[in-house]
């Protein structure tokens, strides 16, 4: 699961008055918070398509100048002409969720779970390009020895940032494992 992120238009607006608003595509990081972007334009069916084959540099203010930046390749961004360099923000969600299926118990309340695409009504699929992450089941941390989720049960794991520098990314579901042998 690749990390979510969202534009904050609301904080483009406190830009102020700008000379310019635009709408661009990254493309890939320049350096540190600075990204090669393309800008887009809607065709007549209001898709978003790159509207030049220019490349300008767009600087992102969710995150440091000093750090490289985490933006992936593709995301979308409105951009604001301040001072004669675009600047955009663009900032990681803190957190987000998808359904996952759980492979196998790690041990404890820890599993090992990839993420799924609804096929159907009910239905679930393994996504392509997957990877396999661990995650910790919420419900399982104070009741006892764990590994009691089943393999291939399917959960909606919440993916969440910690307070560490710089942030990890940590997955997490909360299953009541033990309710199955409650009846």
């Amino acid at each position: 699961m690749t990390a979510q992120h969202r534009d904050a238009l609301g904080r483009l607006i406190q830009a102020g008055d700008a000379v310019g608003v635009g709408l661009f595509r990254v493309q890939q990081l320049d350096q540190n918070n600075r990204y090669e972007a393309v800008p887009l334009e809607f065709d007549e069916d209001g898709i978003a398509q790159p509207a030049s084959d220019e490349t300008v540099v767009v600087t992102n203010l969710a995150e440091p100048a000093d750090t490289p930046g985490t933006l992936p390749a593709d995301t979308d961004a409105v951009g604001v002409d301040v001072e004669g360099r675009w600047v955009i923000f663009v900032r990681q969600a803190a957190s987000g969720v998808f359904p996952a299926r759980v492979i196998a118990s790690s041990g404890g309340a820890s599993y090992t779970v990839r993420e799924q695409v609804a096929t159907g009504p009910g239905t679930f699929a393994d996504k392509a390009d997957a990877a396999d992450v661990t995650a910790c089941n919420l419900a399982e941390l104070s009741l006892g020895p764990g590994a009691a989720v089943d393999d291939d049960t399917v959960v909606l794991v919440t993916v969440l940032t910690d307070t560490g520098t710089p942030p990890t990314i940590r997955y997490v579901f909360d299953h009541p494992a033990y309710a199955k042998y409650l009846s």
